[in-house]
């Protein structure tokens, strides 16, 4: 099983130069989105599949890299590290796109087998360094995110799929108010 580290100098993850090998690196150590670990003793590793959860700001959902059976876990990796899945603001878009080596498709396979869990975004720790200065806690990298993008962390958890406009809100009088009321009793 293939050890999860991600290393770089830059204090951002999700800039242009995402999957770069860092500066001063002489290897092929790389640094990734979508990247983390649990923010308890545990330090499990997980992929963030969405940062955040429609109508949930507050939660996310993840993977938990060590549960995947190997055949699975360095396929989901090969994605991860992909240029496409580095291009993605939520990995979980692109591995709707994507197929495992037996055929099955990504998310469809993680989802319906419960590998794709939802936890608080303050328990997940996004990693980009491994240093203590390339963590950062999700519900913290949300926030940058939302306000580098001009809008709030509930913004961020909207369904995309969701019709954007809201119905006119109605009309009522007191007397239809008093109809409902009796209606109801």
């Amino acid at each position: 099983m293939a050890t999860l580290m991600n290393v770089n100098n830059q204090a951002m993850p999700m800039g242009d130069n995402t999957g770069a090998a860092g500066d001063g690196q002489t290897g092929p150590k790389r640094h990734f989105k979508h990247i983390g670990e649990l923010a308890d003793e545990s330090k499990a590793k997980v992929v963030i599949m969405y940062r955040t959860v429609p109508g949930e700001a507050d939660n996310c959902l993840v993977v938990g890299t060590k549960f995947l059976p190997d055949l699975y876990h360095n396929a989901l990796m090969k994605a991860v590290e992909s240029e496409g899945g580095q291009e993605a603001d939520e990995f979980a878009d692109f591995a709707s796109r994507q197929t495992f080596p037996d055929g099955t498709n990504m998310l469809a396979m993680m989802h319906n087998d419960n590998y794709i869990k939802k936890f608080k975004t303050n328990q997940i720790m996004v990693t980009f360094g491994n240093t203590e200065d390339g963590k950062i806690l999700l519900n913290k990298l949300n926030e940058m995110i939302a306000k580098e993008k001009g809008v709030s962390v509930k913004d961020l958890a909207r369904d995309p799929e969701a019709v954007e406009q809201k119905a006119p809100a109605k009309k009522t009088t007191k007397k239809a108010d008093a109809k409902t009321t009796a209606a109801k009793e």
